[in-house]
């Protein structure tokens, strides 16, 4: 058990871990929202807390409270749009259904996919879905290299347990 990943169990092990990977892919991409089931809030920000890779924020005569995740936001434009937003009103669209609950604030965080300032949209669905898609691009490519690995590993496994049989029935002379 010492070296278990050498092991037939370790091989077993890679070639799962890949196709969970791929898996992973697979449900977050699919989760992804479309355009029609966001909702749309708009205000200005009464508050917000940049942590845990989000900006949380809440708006005036907004009941809800809104996080932007840095995953969504590589070029960090909806983040500067959000902080400058104590001095105008601005719109964000989120999924209603999509909601997190971090330990280290309370109530519950609605998701935002979009910022658009004077009616004008700061960056477009089509980008956040892109940022989003790159860092779920490594969960893939991780996958595909986790499963070939284990894979391999499994066919010579196999291998070696068809051919061994073989070899252990001989006598020495």
């Amino acid at each position: 058990m010492k070296n278990w990943f050498a092991s037939q169990r370790g091989a077993y092990f890679f070639l799962l871990l890949g196709i969970g990977l791929m898996m992973l892919f697979v449900a977050l991409e699919r989760n992804f929202p479309n355009a029609e089931q966001l909702e749309t809030a708009s205000g200005r920000v009464a508050w917000s807390q940049s942590a845990q890779g989000g900006l949380y924020f809440t708006l005036d005569g907004e009941q809800r409270q809104f996080v932007l995740f840095v995953k969504g936001d590589s070029d960090q434009r909806l983040r500067a749009a959000i902080r400058d937003a104590e001095a105008y009103p601005i719109k964000v669209r989120f999924h209603p259904g999509q909601v997190s609950s971090p330990g280290f604030l309370q109530g519950r965080f609605y998701a935002v996919y979009g910022v658009s300032v004077g009616g004008k949209e700061v960056s477009s669905l089509a980008t956040v879905r892109g940022s989003y898609r790159r860092d779920n691009l490594i969960a893939l490519a991780m996958g595909v290299l986790f499963a070939a690995y284990g894979g391999t590993r499994v066919w010579n496994f196999r291998n070696a347990a068809v051919d061994a049989p073989a070899v252990r029935h001989r006598r020495p002379r």
